[in-house]
C-alpha cells in the first residue's frame, strides 16, 4: 500500500507491483539474435524489459522491429543491422553503456523510433550514458537526450467520471530515483492546485499501479496532471486530462503537434487498434495498426504536405472515434 497525503486528511490508495516480463543479456559477449545469449532463451519481443547489464557486448546481427519495450543499455550495444522500434518504446543508456556502429556502413547501422532515424551517420560513431531516446527527444544528431535518463516512463494515464467523483488511474514500467507524484488540479487550465501526494516506488523495473480519486468534484469542468518528482528535486509533468461534468468521457483524445499525430487513450485498450490518415476526399493517405495499443500512440506525418486531414482510430470493436487535424 502506498500513502496519500493531502491538504485535509490522510487517505489510503492502492499500488499493485506485478512482474514485468524483463529480460536481460546474459553473455559477456554475443549476437542479440542467439536466444541462448538471453535469460529467458529467447530473443527480445513486442512488450518486453530488455536489459544489457555493465560488462557485456551486444552485436545486434539482424534488422528487427519491436513495439512497446523498454531498453536499458549499461553496456555496450554495436549495430550491425537496423533496429525499429515503435513511438511508445523506450531506449535508456546508464552511465555505464553505449551506443556505436559496428562498421563503416551507417546508413544500414541505425535506430530508428517510430519512422523518426534517433541513430544514423549524422550523430557520433558512439554515443555514451546517460542520455535516453524516446518519441519526444530529437531527431540524429539529437535523437538521444544526453546527460539524462528518463526518472518515469508512464504506460497509462486515465481520467474518468463517477458521478461528482473524478478517478485517476496511472501507471508506470519503470522509475529510477522516483520521490514522488503530486496529483495537480485546475479550474481554468492555468493555475494548479497540489490536491494529493503520492509516495513512488524510488528505482524500480517492476510495473507500478496508482489511483486517486477527487470526490465531490462539481465544476463544470476540471482539468488534471500528474507532477513527478525525483530525489534530486526535478520535475516532470505528464499529460493533462480533461474532465467535464455534462459530457460523456471521451474515449481518445486525437491532435496533431510537430507534424506527429498523437492519440491518447483514457481506457484500457486490449484490442488491436488501426489508425488511419485520410484527407478530406476519404482517401487513405496513410494507416498504422498497433497490435499492443499504449495509453499514448503516435503517428509520424514529416512526410505528408501541410493541410487539414482526417484521422480514424478503431479497434473494430467499442473504439471508433475520428477527428479532424491540421499538419
Amino acid at each position: 500500500m502506498k500513502p496519500i497525503y493531502t491538504l485535509a486528511a490522510l487517505l489510503i490508495t492502492f499500488s499493485v507491483a506485478q512482474a514485468k516480463t524483463l529480460i536481460t543479456f546474459n553473455a559477456i559477449s554475443g549476437d542479440w539474435s542467439n536466444a541462448s545469449n538471453w535469460s529467458l532463451n529467447r530473443v527480445p519481443q513486442d512488450g518486453d524489459s530488455i536489459v544489457i547489464p555493465a560488462g557485456h557486448a551486444v552485436f545486434f546481427d539482424k534488422d528487427n522491429n519491436m513495439n512497446n519495450v523498454f531498453i536499458t543499455d549499461a553496456g555496450v550495444l554495436t549495430l550491425q543491422k537496423k533496429l525499429r522500434i515503435d513511438g511508445v518504446s523506450i531506449f535508456q543508456i546508464t552511465g555505464t553503456g553505449s551506443v556505436t556502429a559496428g562498421t563503416n556502413n551507417r546508413v544500414t547501422e541505425t535506430i530508428e523510433m517510430n519512422g523518426v532515424e534517433k541513430y544514423d551517420q549524422n550523430a557520433p560513431l558512439t554515443i555514451s550514458g546517460p542520455s535516453f531516446a524516446s518519441n519526444s527527444t530529437g531527431i540524429s544528431p539529437s535523437g538521444f537526450s544526453v546527460n539524462s535518463i528518463l526518472p518515469v516512463v508512464y504506460t497509462s494515464f486515465y481520467a474518468t467520471r463517477n458521478n461528482n467523483n473524478v478517478v485517476l488511474t496511472w501507471s508506470t514500467a519503470e522509475e529510477t530515483n522516483n520521490k514522488n507524484f503530486e496529483v495537480q488540479r485546475s479550474l481554468d487550465g492555468s493555475s494548479w492546485t497540489t490536491i494529493a501526494v503520492m509516495m513512488g516506488a524510488g528505482s524500480t523495473s517492476l510495473s507500478q499501479m496508482y489511483s486517486f480519486t477527487d470526490k465531490s468534484m462539481t465544476s463544470p469542468v476540471a482539468y488534471y496532471r500528474i507532477c513527478q518528482t525525483d530525489a534530486n528535486g526535478k520535475s516532470t509533468y505528464s499529460v493533462i486530462k480533461t474532465i467535464r461534468l455534462n459530457a460523456a468521457t471521451s474515449t481518445t483524445k486525437i491532435y496533431a503537434a510537430n507534424k506527429t499525430v498523437n492519440i491518447e487513450f483514457n481506457q484500457e485498450i486490449k484490442n488491436p487498434v488501426t489508425i488511419r490518415l485520410m484527407n478530406l476526399n476519404g482517401q487513405i493517405i496513410a494507416q498504422q495498426n498497433v497490435q499492443q495499443a499504449a495509453y499514448r500512440v503516435t503517428m509520424n506525418g514529416n512526410n505528408f504536405q501541410s493541410g487539414i486531414y482526417v484521422v480514424q482510430v478503431t479497434d473494430g470493436q467499442s473504439v471508433k472515434e475520428s477527428a479532424k487535424i491540421m499538419l
